[in-house]
């Protein structure tokens, strides 16, 4: 079975326009062309996609195949975007999205090594969330993402880089303090946990037990308000052992590995989705990113 682009460009054209003949008008084909499009993946995938009636409503499935199809167009446009760009000379684009420790630590200096080696390549760098990484690069906005891995991740290609452990943390001044670091699970319970991102509970069941054990989440996206706001004594937070280690702000902060869930261990590195065709660009930054780790494990 093989879905034809033609089809799925005529599928995504009815969801948009809002019909099969706004459609058509839309993609210079015939009325008829798009049924029969939308026909045959209904026939071909043997489920309905469109409840039809005063309104086109997607099904379940049509849901899916819908998503599939924007991407599939995103792809084909950026493919365009870029031979276009190499036609008149210019080099690819690194779309890259990194994670607020992995940019304090390690940013500047791949990030210029990069541009050494490329002097004349476009860039499109976020820093995001963990978990908005992950979902940027499967949406396809994101090429390449550099962060911790999930413990599955069959969407994904993967490039290891190393590992590191997160570790919950609570400063001296924060006024449940001195029940924390005795052990008194209660004193969890009256504090908020200050994260960069956390996952809706319906999605993620263990998501949903990690934020029980706080009286809230606070979802601060920024890297250096999270570790002020801890500074502070207004709540506690899962922050990487290097940033620990580094990061001046934290040096009397108390880790809580006793507490059961209060130390993750995590692979980090490089990934993109699973199948897809790398850009040069984004082929020389995983390049130069294993050459900067197999270094430093020989130091």
């Amino acid at each position: 079975m093989r879905l034809e682009n033609s089809e799925l460009r005529a599928f995504r054209g009815v969801i948009e326009h809002s019909g099969f003949k706004r459609a058509a008008e839309a993609l210079h084909i015939s009325q008829s062309a798009v049924s029969q499009a939308v026909a045959s993946l209904e026939a071909k995938l043997d489920t309905p996609l469109i409840l039809r009636g005063k309104e086109l409503k997607l099904t379940a499935a049509g849901k899916r195949l819908f998503d599939h199809a924007v991407e599939v167009y995103r792809d084909e446009q950026q493919a365009l975007e870029d031979i276009v760009q190499l036609k008149e000379g210019k080099a690819e684009t690194l779309n890259l999205a990194l994670s607020a420790s992995i940019n304090r630590f390690y940013g500047p200096e791949l990030i210029s090594a990069y541009y050494s080696l490329n002097p004349r390549v476009s860039m499109k760098i976020a820093e995001m969330p963990s978990r908005s990484i992950i979902y940027a690069v499967l949406s396809g906005n994101i090429e390449l993402g550099f962060g911790p891995f999930q413990k599955h991740m069959p969407a994904f290609d993967t490039i290891p880089l190393y590992k590191d452990s997160r570790h919950l943390v609570v400063s001296p001044r924060h006024p449940q303090y001195a029940a924390m670091i005795a052990g008194d699970k209660m004193a969890l319970q009256r504090t908020p946990l200050i994260a960069s991102a956390l996952d809706n509970p319906d999605m993620r069941p263990s998501i949903a037990r990690l934020r029980d054990q706080f009286s809230a989440v606070w979802e601060v996206s920024s890297l250096s308000l999270r570790v002020n706001m801890v500074a502070q004594g207004m709540g506690v937070t899962f922050l990487d052992r290097k940033l620990l280690r580094e990061y001046p702000l934290c040096h009397d902060f108390r880790i809580m590995d006793d507490v059961s869930f209060g130390r993750i261990d995590r692979q980090v590195g490089l990934f993109y989705r699973a199948g897809r065709n790398l850009s040069g660009s984004a082929r020389q930054f995983i390049s130069l990113c294993e050459r900067h780790w197999n270094l430093e494990k020989q130091q």
